[in-house]
């Protein structure tokens, strides 16, 4: 199969491109992209692109990169295509932002992308990643020991796709070379002290004496990777992980291969902290083990099992969390800093019974009489607060309905109770009281939604 005919067929497998739309080449002049505009621009009217542009990011790195940045605007010219330039010195960005001149070019490169697809109405960003860019990739990772990084990437992600994907580099060549495609060719690729370079250019061609087919097989092991963690990343997004807290019972009848990502997302959202699959196995085992266990999982945030409970506890340098108060009307939302925590109350025009059964980020009640002037509390506890929750009648103490849903002690201070006319509607985000439930009759329905926030400003 010729490289047209393998160009197509990435399109038509994998619904890369659609009729009218707008497709934006990230355009680096190497022979990659320069076969990708060719190639694009050549089907166009076939494949119905409304609309094709050229995007160049000038790092500054190289000498010949000026001369290059003349090349793509002169090429844009001659094939009446918009063409969009902009630079950045990336030596000194990677510096600032304390990364690796690769990780601050690709970052860089796909903040300019976005900028161009948001004010110029593009739609999808055409890359020139081919299939032994995919085997590269995928070998870099498995030596560096990066499970996420060997499945590879994906013909197509979000808005990026890679009409390249079945193409290998020596096609590619030949093919410029057949049309006299003029391309420039990156000196750095020879040097050997950069790792996917010397992957590249030593490492892939000792395991294509092996298996000359490594390139094939590897995208036929990227495709069923992807496939794998595309069915594990819905199985954790299914799963209620917004509580800095979570119940040890429901966690542990998880099949460990869910429960590790559902961990590391879990760690991540509420710490910035980026568990290492070390990290993650030692995890395992803990929550496993019996009795009160720590772990640190970073500078500023210890891992806390407690009983059936598994909390982050946040190291903070002598502070606590003091007793705070903040007032709440219909249709206001408000920041709660001690939880970091927003809270909105409205009011629910066109009540559905099935839809607003409790759910531990919403709550309603059906209380009479309300308006925009009616007054929520939404406070820490106090010593004394008593609490009757839904479906009970008897009145607890709220330390003891706390103690009852297993929420460790360093986190009851910060939790947040919503009250009306000084009676307890809601342990927020935990359990609502039997006061103002929800019939079929319901009008005055009262709602109010919780979501996580990393801070308030």
């Amino acid at each position: 199969m010729n490289v047209e005919k393998k160009f197509l067929k990435a399109i038509f497998d994998f619904h890369l491109i659609n009729p009218n739309d707008k497709i934006l080449i990230a355009f680096s002049t190497g022979v990659d992209s320069s076969v990708l505009l060719h190639l694009l621009n050549k089907f166009k009217n076939y494949l119905k692109i409304k609309k094709l542009g050229i995007a160049y990011l000038n790092h500054k790195i190289r000498p010949e990169a000026d001369k290059e940045a003349e090349f793509a605007s002169k090429l844009s010219k001659q094939l009446i295509v918009p063409f969009f330039y902009k630079e950045l010195n990336m030596p000194t960005i990677a510096k600032k932002e304390n990364l690796s001149l690769e990780e601050a070019g690709r970052k860089a490169r796909y903040q300019f992308f976005t900028e161009i697809l948001q004010k110029e109405g593009f739609n999808k960003v055409a890359t020139g990643h081919h299939l032994s860019d995919l085997a590269e990739t995928m070998v870099l990772w498995f030596i560096q020991g990066n499970k996420k990084g060997l499945k590879g990437f994906k013909p197509k992600e979000g808005n990026i796709i890679r009409p390249l994907y079945y193409l290998t580099k020596n096609e590619i060549y030949d093919y410029a070379k057949q049309h006299g495609i003029k391309y420039f060719e990156d000196t750095t690729n020879k040097d050997e002290s950069i790792l996917r370079n010397k992957v590249r250019n030593s490492v892939i061609s000792i395991l294509k004496e092996v298996n000359p087919s490594l390139e094939s097989s590897l995208m036929v092991m990227s495709q069923l990777l992807n496939i794998d963690e595309d069915f594990f990343n819905k199985a954790v997004e299914s799963l209620n992980l917004t509580k800095k807290s979570l119940n040890l019972k429901d966690l542990l009848t998880l099949d460990d291969a869910i429960l590790y990502r559902a961990l590391d997302k879990w760690i991540y959202s509420h710490t910035g902290c980026k568990p290492s699959y070390k990290q993650l196995l030692e995890i395992l085992r803990l929550i496993k083990a019996d009795g009160y266990k720590q772990y640190q999982l970073c500078k500023d945030y210890k891992l806390i099992k407690d009983g059936n409970a598994l909390y982050i506890q946040e190291q903070l340098t002598g502070e606590k969390v003091y007793p705070y108060e903040y007032k709440l009307k219909i249709g206001e939302e408000i920041c709660i800093k001690e939880s970091n925590l927003k809270i909105k109350a409205y009011i629910e025009k066109n009540p559905d019974m099935d839809r607003l059964k409790y759910q531990p980020n919403k709550v309603c009640f059906d209380i009479p009489d309300v308006s925009e002037d009616t007054v929520f509390t939404v406070r820490s506890r106090l010593s004394g607060d008593r609490f009757t929750p839904f479906s009970h009648t008897k009145t607890k103490k709220l330390k003891d309905v706390m103690i009852d849903l297993k929420i460790p002690k360093t986190l009851r201070d910060s939790i947040p109770v919503l009250l009306f006319q000084d009676k307890i509607l809601w342990l927020v985000g935990y359990k609502r009281s039997n006061l103002y439930p929800l019939t079929k009759n319901s009008k005055n329905v009262v709602c109010f939604e919780i979501k996580e926030v990393e801070n308030c400003r």
